[in-house]
């Protein structure tokens, strides 16, 4: 089963998600990293070294103190010492990399495993020992631990033991922060790198879900446009052949169905234009073969008017017919003017029915009024609307067959006009086809010869549109048609 657009997109859309969502987590990831590791450099890398610049300036007062010997020891030689203390007590506690089981130390030492830089860690518990036993020495020389000596004063040896264990580890600490900070160098390139994989690796799965999608609705939106175009350039109507359940399926079928009905109806309105032309030049034929009648008989009374007569008749159909395309052409465009009044509509009707029976000779036509027919609506229109109803009967009925006129009026809301004859047995099942804009009506029971163009049916149907009405067309038993106008007073 072909994968519906929608659901198409619906994954492309939660690729993109999820994609999003994976460098949203790999960013955090990467800046938490980036953030432990600073913070790591400030507190383990960073903080000792500036302690140990510090111890390095209490162990240059203690030299100060060696270059001026007194009797007694001075109070900074003392603070000297406590500072010194404290210090190495801190050191050994706290970054002490070769023993301590601190977060900071054993990252540190897998900085240096990797440097292979492993050998620092016994210089720097070795410089921390001398730091510690000098510290110790001094003091016990100075009494600051211990029973008081008699003369309180520094060695020698201590305070320079004190000094190049300092410079040592002090050294070592360089070393540390250069290997630290090249690991953080590392971190951060690898975090670039992971940044890049993640970014690429997400333009390029959404551009391949693209393209697959592309593949997937490109070609079948190129033919949908094909046919298009073909069907524009030449009118023809070709099964698209892209059924399914999707939507592209959905939509072909629907521009299959459009064509079809489109062409269907250019067929409809080439029939009709024919029909109309062989309509149109029926009385013109028929008014210029009489008319030279008429002039070959000039001192011929009698077929003379006979001659005008029937140019005169022939003359009031094709007004007729003109009219009715007119009107067609102005409801089609919403043209069609409407301008209501009080009238009677059974004397417009006798005066309808008066006009078209000087036409249709062959037919009788008989009018049976019922109650008050005076309402309100639009004089032009009716008398189209009526005079096109009487066309299409006499173009339904049988020949000779008489056409009968009802004006029902006993409703004090509504008026029905129904006009009834006998025939139609040639006419569609559906016989709302009748009311389209291009139908045509066979010409008594001659399937082969179209007789109306049936605009007048259409024309009828819009002009009840305007006054609120209703027309409708009924076969009933007995093959007689009934063409049905109820009018609202």
């Amino acid at each position: 089963m072909r994968m519906s657009i929608g659901r198409r997109l619906s994954l492309l859309v939660l690729s993109e998600l999820v994609l999003a969502a994976l460098g949203i987590v790999t960013s955090i990831v990467a800046f938490r990293r980036l953030a432990s590791e600073t913070a790591y450099l400030r507190h383990y890398i960073f903080e000792p070294f500036v302690v140990i610049n510090a111890g390095l300036e209490s162990s240059n007062a203690l030299h100060a103190q060696l270059a001026r010997p007194s009797p007694d020891m001075s109070e900074s030689a003392r603070r000297a010492i406590v500072g010194l203390r404290a210090f190495i007590d801190r050191y050994q506690r706290d970054w002490l990399t070769a023993t301590s089981t601190l977060p900071g130390a054993i990252h540190l030492r897998a900085a240096l495993a990797r440097a292979g830089e492993l050998r620092l860690l016994e210089e720097e518990r070795e410089a921390a020992n001398v730091i510690a036993s000098a510290v110790t020495s001094l003091e016990r020389t100075t009494g600051l631990v211990g029973p008081a000596p008699a003369a309180p004063s520094l060695r020698r040896t201590d305070v320079e033991d004190l000094s190049a264990a300092l410079v040592r580890l002090n050294k070592i600490n360089l070393r540390y922060m250069e290997v630290a900070y090249g690991a953080y160098e590392h971190n951060q390139l690898l975090v670039i790198a992971i940044f890049l994989a993640v970014g690429l690796g997400g333009i390029t799965a959404a551009s391949l879900f693209g393209l697959a999608v592309r593949r997937a609705i490109a070609p079948r939106i190129r033919r949908l446009v094909t046919a298009v175009q073909r069907f524009r350039e030449l009118g023809a109507h070709e099964p698209l052949g892209d059924w399914g359940d999707d939507e592209l399926s959905v939509l072909a079928h629907t521009l299959s169905t459009s064509f079809k009905a489109i062409a269907e109806r250019d067929k409809d309105r080439d029939r009709f234009l024919a029909v109309a032309a062989h309509e149109l030049k029926t009385p013109l034929t028929i008014m210029k073969g009489f008319s030279q009648v008429a002039l070959n008989h000039r001192h011929d009374t009698a077929v003379r008017e006979r001659a005008l007569a029937i140019i005169d008749r022939q003359a009031t159909r094709l007004a007729r017919l003109v009219e009715d395309l007119l009107w067609s052409a102005r409801m089609s465009g919403g043209e069609l003017p409407f301008k209501p009044q009080a009238i009677d509509l059974e004397d417009l009707a006798r005066r309808v029915i008066g006009e078209f029976e000087v036409v249709a000779r062959d037919h009788a036509i008989r009018l049976v009024p019922r109650g008050d027919a005076h309402l309100l609506g639009d004089p032009e229109l009716l008398e189209q609307a009526i005079w096109s109803l009487l066309v299409q009967a006499v173009a339904v009925a049988l020949e000779h067959d008489p056409v009968l006129v009802t004006i029902d009026a006993a409703s004090a809301s509504r008026v029905l006009i129904t006009i009834e004859v006998r025939g139609g047995m040639d006419l569609p099942e559906d016989l709302e086809t009748l009311l389209e804009p291009f139908g045509v009506i066979a010409f008594e029971g001659r399937r082969d010869e179209p007789r109306g163009t049936g605009v007048g049916l259409h024309l009828v149907q819009g002009i009840a549109r305007l006054h609120g009405a209703r027309f409708w067309i009924e076969r009933t038993p007995g093959d007689r048609m009934i063409f049905s106008l109820e009018l609202r007073r």
